[in-house]
């Protein structure tokens, strides 16, 4: 007897919305009931499951952040051939895109990025950040290799900085379609981008040789919902989408992004998520962020030199000071008399939507502390010593601190958060009120999509309880001798726990433990394997219990 489970993301309809706000371009726009990618959790936007990557998870799949740790820390400066140059050598940390992009990265206002970047004691003196953004330049303007926007870049803003195009390591990619309504609804927009990226990407490893590390964010909230404006809501959310597919492709192999030698010819780069910095209007997110009205010019549509611009650059300056796969080039070597940090946590594990109050417990060497910087691995981040940050989302995330004093040296520490689901927030996440109410549908027995597979098992291997899931999703073979069941396990799902289970009888019982684990973030497949004979018999079944 075999069971088997499922969670899929069940689809949200905004009924009304776009109607109700199409004829709307003013700051009384403050939100529109939608919820950032990284909140979605268990829900779906439009049958399209949340998460910044596969399986709905905001944090890289293992196998993905290991690749591009490796990448980060073999990072060299180069010189202006490309070859190793530790003295005299850049590191140059380029920016692609179009008028968000360049705005908030070097052009607009006095607290770009590129300003507080370069005033941060901690920047790595071999970094060069250079701005390769252009206004009025979407997406397709850029797909062709021959464009004038290249040479621009090539020939002017690198030529600007004293570099050349073989010491261009680092990309932070953002970009988007204008009238994004003239490609169709959602997704077909956003299936368009996604398109746009993958080439742009290959474009781009194609002048930057050495070119490691791509970096995506979406764009920030609109305060306009005519369909014909700019980019105007929710074309602006649901950009976010396309950005998520260009990396899901690169992850499965999709798509033509390889860039590991070892899998064939490097076409691309290395290709994660930076800050995600959409934000529904007034309505907080869970690090307390928000896109107010004033945070953009009177088009509703581009960051204003003051707020806007401050608030993509306060965010972008914490991830690149914390992530692991940026820390080992972008920031300085320590000298002598560094800080510390011992970063905690009033709580590390719970129910979402979990609340935890961090503390830095920083200490200052021999230079004043100057600043602390957070983020959440979910796209959000925080300036203060000691944050409260709200996790809506299951998952495993990793909290990262850096402190940095006067003199530039930091120190670094991470908490853990392990956030979990429970059965009745998935029914309800899967279910329509009324079905939530019926438990012969929704209930740990259920079975609505006939496929044998009842809920429970649906929600504790992270399936989709209303389409029939195919057989494959459990694996059991039998070859000479050796007997192997495969099956996946939703981690978060902690009131579900997965076990395999023997007997001889039908009638008897007995627990089996998994034999080997493969980590792919918030779903591990595991597989019992075992030599086994045909005397006595010998049956096999997957049980959960909920707890």
């Amino acid at each position: 007897m075999t069971k088997f489970c499922s969670q899929v993301l069940a689809q949200i309809l905004f009924a009304g919305l776009l109607g109700l706000a199409s004829a709307r371009a003013d700051c009384t726009l403050t939100n529109i009931g939608l919820t950032p990618l990284t909140e979605l959790g268990l829900n779906s936007y439009s049958n399209y499951s949340g998460g910044l990557y596969p399986n709905g998870a905001n944090q890289r799949p293992p196998a993905h952040e290991a690749a591009g740790l490796a990448l980060a820390q073999a990072l060299q400066p180069l010189d202006a051939a490309g070859n190793p140059d530790t003295n005299s050598g850049k590191i140059v940390l380029l920016s692609l895109g179009l008028s968000n992009t360049t705005q908030e990265w070097a052009t607009k206002g006095t607290n770009n990025f590129t300003r507080i970047a370069t005033n941060d004691p901690s920047l790595n003196p071999r970094v060069r950040i250079v701005d390769g953004a252009i206004g009025g330049q979407d997406a397709p303007r850029w797909t062709n290799a021959g464009a004038a926007n290249w040479d621009t870049v090539i020939t002017q803003r690198l030529v600007q900085a004293s570099v050349t195009t073989n010491q261009v390591a680092v990309l932070w990619f953002k970009t988007a379609l204008a009238s994004p309504v003239n490609y169709g609804a959602f997704p077909l927009h956003a299936q368009a981008l996604q398109n746009d990226m993958a080439i742009i990407l290959r474009v781009a490893r194609s002048k930057f040789p050495n070119l490691k590390l791509v970096y995506i964010s979406c764009r920030t909230r609109a305060y306009t919902a005519i369909p014909t404006d700019l980019n105007p809501e929710p074309f602006a959310f649901e950009t976010a989408f396309a950005d998520k597919w260009v990396i899901e492709d690169q992850i499965a192999g999709r798509n033509n992004l390889n860039f590991n030698p070892a899998s064939g010819p490097v076409v691309a780069p290395w290709i994660s998520w930076g800050p995600y910095l959409w934000a529904d209007g007034t309505t907080t997110r869970g690090d307390g962020f928000t896109w107010l009205c004033n945070d953009l010019e009177s088009d509703y549509t581009h960051p204003s030199p003051t707020n806007g611009v401050a608030k993509v650059a306060q965010e972008l300056l914490a991830f690149f000071k914390t992530d692991p796969t940026t820390t080992p080039w972008f920031l300085k070597k320590n000298g002598a008399g560094a800080p510390t940090c011992a970063p905690s946590a009033g709580v590390t594990n719970g129910v979402m939507p979990l609340t935890v109050n961090f503390s830095a417990n920083a200490a200052a060497g021999s230079a004043p502390l100057r600043d602390a910087r957070w983020t959440f691995e979910d796209g959000g981040f925080a300036t203060n010593v000691n944050p409260v940050k709200i996790f809506p989302a299951p998952g495993t995330y990793h909290a990262r601190l850096t402190v940095t004093d006067t003199n530039g040296n930091t120190a670094q520490g991470v908490v853990t958060i392990s956030v979990s689901s429970k059965f009745d927030l998935w029914r309800a996440a899967k279910f329509t009120p009324a079905e939530f109410a019926n438990t012969n549908l929704s209930g740990a027995a259920g079975n609505p999509d006939g496929d044998s597979l009842p809920n429970l098992l649906e929600y504790a291997m992270a399936l989709e309880p209303k389409i029939s899931n195919a057989t494959s999703v459990v694996s059991a073979t039998l070859s000479n001798g050796v007997f192997k069941l495969s099956f996946p396990h939703y981690k978060p799902a902690t009131d579900a726990p997965l076990s395999v289970e023997v007997s001889s009888d039908f009638v008897n019982w007995s627990s089996a433990a998994a034999t080997q684990t493969l980590d792919l973030g918030p779903i591990e497949m595991l597989t019992h394997q075992e030599t086994v004979t045909t005397n006595p018999a010998r049956f096999f079944r997957l049980k959960s219990v909920l707890q």
